[in-house]
């Protein structure tokens, strides 16, 4: 275990350069939902795309002047001049022509409150390469060796560098997560105040890493350790190590687990067997005291 924490400290330089702007930027996963985009008035909020886009507001929109919206560089900034209620926005990819669609909504002004975090929009598209784009070549090239600090770098950039320096790295492919829905990451505490779903995965050298979004889920500020991991991983880094209370700006975080497996050949045998076996056990324990607390209170009132 004292090796694991050793690779973990190692890796997190990899990522501190990002770590400093990525303390205000939130991932939302685009399921072909309206995404809620909460707003305060006077404060400009961002949102990137990953792509150029087009905004599309209706007519109503622009005669009430309900905010400002600008778009550059895959970016959209908005910026409320009043408060109102949900305001439907389409945003269009100019690449793909995918549409996502937002529904603003915007608060009173608070100067005294923390700034509202940027947000980045991943489409579930993005985590799959099509066929005719994947490289074929008769000659096997000669990649360069890739490390776990190689990958994390790599996935820390992608979900938290600005768009521009986005750069495709000989080596290192992203792969499909083979993975819907939530999984169970932690152990303890932590198990029951946060939600965990799988974002993106990446191969490399040997390596398969997972980037795993973590959402505090309760009212507690919640601190990450790699001891309360709960699946086996050869490294593994948080791009943050606390969580502020649900609702709040830094309520959430990245964890890139690294090992030797895709993530659902390492999960599914491990984490959900474990942790289901634990829980069936608890829940038969709790039934049978319970069960016997109301035949203590029966003979009681006898």
């Amino acid at each position: 275990m004292k090796k694991l924490l050793n690779k973990a400290a190692l890796i997190i330089a990899a990522v501190g350069f990002y770590s400093s702007s990525a303390l205000a930027t939130e991932i939302i996963h685009y399921t072909n939902l309206p995404v809620t985009i909460e707003l305060r008035k006077g404060e400009e909020r961002s949102i990137q795309f990953g792509d150029h886009v087009q905004v599309g507001i209706t007519k109503g929109q622009q005669m009430k002047k309900l905010f400002r919206v600008q778009s550059a560089q895959g970016a959209v900034h908005f910026l409320p001049y009043e408060e109102f209620d949900k305001q439907r926005v389409q945003i269009k990819r100019l690449t793909d022509g995918q549409v996502i669609l937002l529904d603003l909504i915007a608060g009173k002004e608070d100067p005294n409150a923390k700034p509202l975090e940027d947000i980045r929009i991943l489409l579930e598209s993005e985590n799959i390469i099509p066929e005719d784009e994947r490289q074929v070549s008769d000659s096997p090239m000669e990649l360069p060796t890739i490390t776990p600090v190689d990958l994390t770098r790599f996935a820390s950039q992608r979900l938290y560098g600005p768009t521009r320096l986005h750069r495709d790295r000989p080596g290192i492919t992203e792969t499909t997560l083979g993975v819907q829905g939530a999984v169970r990451v932690f152990k303890g505490e932590n198990k029951y105040k946060t939600y965990s779903k799988p974002i993106l995965a990446y191969q490399g050298g040997g390596y398969y890493l997972a980037a795993i979004h973590i959402k505090n889920t309760s009212e507690d500020e919640v601190n990450l350790s790699y001891l309360d991991l709960n699946l086996p991983f050869s490294h593994a880094t948080f791009q943050h190590h606390m969580l502020y209370p649900n609702g709040t700006p830094g309520d959430s975080t990245v964890l890139y687990l690294i090992s030797e497996k895709p993530l659902k050949e390492t999960l599914y045998p491990w984490t959900y067997y474990q942790d289901l076996k634990a829980e069936a056990e608890e829940m038969a324990r709790l039934e049978e005291k319970a069960e016997a607390e109301k035949k203590r209170n029966r003979h009681k009132h006898k």
